[in-house]
């Protein structure tokens, strides 16, 4: 019993660190997109909390937050464009962001979800 007791052990520290590593991915994670966001003056529009041109990434988030698809929504959104969704001003279409930048940018607003 106490054998297998102790062979659990290793796998249990493993799981401590890889949980304790989380928090640092997704900073590093919100690093990278907010990067990339700046590259593409998302923040000329944008801001994280307050409506600037277009909403806050927080209300997006929000918005968004449990729907089907959500991710390809946004994903959609950043590289294509948006209107109608949050009033008469559209957003225009982002044809040089990258799919796996649209993956992050999109990844980091929905981590803003309320």
């Amino acid at each position: 019993m106490l054998r297998k007791s102790l062979a659990i052990l290793p796998a249990l520290a493993a799981g401590v660190v890889l949980s304790s590593l989380l928090p640092m991915a997704h900073a590093a994670d919100a690093d990278a997109a907010k990067a990339v966001m700046r590259q593409h003056q998302c923040f000329t529009c944008h801001a994280v909390a307050a409506t600037k041109i277009g909403p806050s990434f927080e209300a997006i988030a929000t918005k968004f937050a449990g729907q089907s698809g959500e991710m390809q929504t946004l994903e959609k959104a950043i590289q294509h464009g948006e209107k109608g969704t949050f009033g008469a001003t559209p957003m225009p279409a982002n044809p040089t962001v990258s799919d796996d930048d649209a993956k992050l940018i999109a990844g980091w607003i929905s981590s803003l979800k309320k």
